[in-house]
């Protein structure tokens, strides 16, 4: 179990990171894209930035071209110098502008700036095809046309604007064709103009002409997935591609800090979840031991919540209640549970008055204080212990006080027994002991005896024949006096043996002194002390021998023997008291039935209790202190015998006693 616990918490490690990795995977991807897009995006914008810079610097140069041609269309007759003047103007603080010419019918003559541009004039335009293309263009759509780049005289590329020049002459309706202007630009410079062809440049671009051809930059931009944007200006529909100068980054900067982190909250993830773990194990654990511990206890244990529901309890309190354990599961309220209870029977305090009993129990329960004592349908008595907890829940332990109980009641009786005991005992050493002090009285005065004052008359008046007849009166009276001491004294003696004898028994300091005897001359010798005391009842006894041999103390067994016989000639008042001896299966037995009162079935197993006399009162029939029989059962049994009776009421008893035969002799075997 353990094996597997931890293979599942292995496998929820292994789903955390899992998990993670695939998150991991999945933010990077997005990560990535975003980065591309904000990547793309930048760079659209710069691009668009390049491409309003640079048309801006071409409009500029259209703009100035267009002008001139306005000035050449409002005074077509213009002078070198006025055209100077109107050029520089127009070209002050222009950058990239190499020259501006003016070709009236086509033919070159106007120039600027004049010295180093001079050897153009005269140039006819219509000798070189390669240019005539653009001012064809121009005269037919009557916009300036941007012409290149072109390999320059002067060294370097350059563009050409070409713009057609139209106006109405010598009193004409007609727009009528005057000549072309044309202004040469630094190719370079223009694109330097606009941000772009420039040293530290973090970018790479290219820019192509409408029939692909490669105005500025690098082709290898083409093969990188660039951004491209469209230039357009009159007579110029360029593309401006551009890419990052080191290519596209293959990732974003932050990819490993992203990484990290992702990896970072699966570890906290999992140190969490080992921590919660651990908490778990150990509420686990402390939940085992409270069960564990709860199960141990000898006594039944319940936990009911504030709303008298059940939290838990043991197997011992379910047990106990046997008829509603059933319902003892968790979040059953107390009432139904003792509800179930009373309607089985379960409490027989609560007959005849359910409702009030129940209604009773609940609010003590609520209210937990005294302890209560709750007796069982099947005999056993219940303490009830119940305590709150300070959450309002309601702590509660069954303890079976069934022996407690029966004990209580055994030392009641036993107390009770006691004192009948001392009642008797007092009647038993009072009667004796009057008769010893009353007559030793008298043998302390003997002077006020009747007889002794007779003799002492006779002799006064020399009676001496009455006188000897009145002293043996008087040693009569002496004789009398000393038998009723002699037999109230031994009286005394056997009471005090009997206590002292039950004191050594339960001291455990009797000792027997087991001997190989012969039964038969014990009976007898027993049975003659009590012809007399049976032939006054007018009782007889007989005695069937059968056994002769036993092993035991001789002076213990006489003492059994003694209360056995006594007690059936005591409470015998008519019949015959019988003596039988034998002996079976290892067993020598005596067996000693009278004719007497017998025993009730429910005082049988009380007369062999100390200190217990079926007729306790003082007015008893016969007397005793009820110590024979149960001396004689302990004896049998430190003897390692037993003592059994049968009686029936009004007709008499039998009390068998059997204790151990002694073993053969192999040589008496064999005779």
């Amino acid at each position: 179990m353990t094996l597997l616990k931890a293979a599942v918490s292995y496998i929820r490690y292994l789903a955390v990171l899992i998990a993670a990795i695939a998150f991991g995977i999945v933010l990077d991807m997005e990560n990535s894209d975003h980065f591309r897009s904000d990547q793309r995006l930048q760079l659209i914008e710069s691009n668009n930035e390049f491409q309003s810079a640079l048309e801006r610097a071409i409009n500029e140069k259209i703009l100035i071209t267009e002008g001139i041609m306005a000035a050449f269309a409002s005074r077509p007759d213009m002078s070198q110098r006025e055209f100077e003047r109107v050029t520089s103007q127009l070209i002050r603080n222009v950058e990239n502008v190499i020259n501006v010419a003016a070709a009236p019918d086509l033919v070159i003559e106007y120039v600027y700036p004049f010295a180093q541009n001079q050897a153009a004039l005269g140039l006819d335009l219509r000798e070189r095809a390669d240019l005539m293309d653009a001012v064809e263009r121009s005269i037919a759509t009557g916009e300036t046309i941007i012409d290149g780049p072109i390999d320059l005289v002067q060294g370097g590329r350059g563009f050409v604007t070409r713009s057609a020049v139209f106006g109405y002459y010598s009193n004409s309706f007609e727009n009528q064709f005057w000549g072309v202007v044309s202004l040469v630009i630094d190719a370079d410079g223009l694109f330097e103009t606009a941000g772009l062809a420039v040293e530290n440049l973090d970018l790479a671009y290219v820019v192509q002409d409408r029939d692909g051809r490669i105005l500025s930059g690098s082709s290898e931009v083409l093969f990188m997935e660039p951004v491209s944007t469209s230039v357009i200006a009159p007579g110029v529909n360029w593309i401006l591609s551009m890419v990052p100068s080191d290519g596209w980054p293959g990732g974003p900067p932050d990819r490993y800090q992203i990484w990290f982190i992702v990896l970072a909250l699966a570890a906290l993830v999992m140190v969490l979840m080992r921590i919660f773990q651990w908490v778990v194990d150990r509420k686990d654990a402390a939940e085992t031991q409270l069960s564990e511990a709860i199960e141990a206890l000898d006594d039944a244990f319940a936990l009911y919540d504030k709303s008298s529901r059940l939290i838990m309890c043991n197997q011992r309190y379910k047990a106990l209640y046997p008829t509603s354990a059933e319902l003892m599961v968790p979040g059953t309220r107390f009432e139904d549970i003792l509800r179930r209870g009373v309607e089985t029977g379960q409490y027989p305090l609560s007959k005849g008055r359910e409702e009030e009993w129940i209604a009773e129990r609940v609010a003590a329960q609520r209210n937990p204080g005294e302890m209560l004592e709750i007796k069982l349908s099947d005999g056993r008595w219940l303490r009830v212990v119940e305590r709150a907890t300070p959450s309002g829940s309601v702590a509660g332990l069954r303890v079976d006080i069934t022996e407690l109980k029966e004990a209580v009641a055994r030392s009641e009786a036993a107390n009770a027994a006691k004192t009948e005991f001392l009642n008797t005992v007092s009647h038993e050493l009072r009667t004796p002991l009057t008769v010893v002090l009353g007559y030793n009285a008298f043998l302390k005065k003997p002077d006020s005896l009747p007889n002794f004052k007779k003799t002492q008359n006779r002799l006064a008046i020399k009676d001496f024949d009455g006188a000897q007849e009145s002293l043996e009166s008087f040693k009569a009276d002496l004789e009398k006096f000393s038998r009723q001491i002699d037999v109230s004294g031994r009286q005394l003696m056997g009471l005090i043996s009997g206590i002292l004898d039950m004191a050594a028994i339960d001291e455990g300091t009797l000792q027997l002194h087991s001997d190989r005897l012969e039964l038969e001359p014990i009976v007898d010798e027993l049975v003659e002390q009590f012809h007399l005391a049976a032939s006054k009842k007018g009782i007889d006894i007989i005695v069937e021998t059968g056994a002769h041999e036993v092993l035991a103390d001789p002076l213990r067994l006489r003492q059994i023997l003694l209360n056995l016989i006594g007690n059936a000639v005591k409470f015998t008042d008519s019949g015959t008291v019988t003596v039988r001896t034998g002996s079976d299966s290892g067993k020598t037995w005596v067996e000693v039935e009278d004719t007497g009162c017998g025993i009730a079935p429910d005082q049988i197993d009380q007369i062999f209790e100390r200190f217990v006399q079926v007729d306790a009162s003082n007015s008893r029939k016969h007397d005793g202190v009820g110590l024979g029989l149960p001396i004689a059962k302990h004896l049998a049994e430190l003897h390692g015998g037993t003592i059994k009776v049968r009686s029936v009421e009004g007709q008499g008893s039998v009390f068998r006693v059997e204790l151990e035969a002694p073993q053969r002799e192999r040589g008496a075997a064999a005779r």
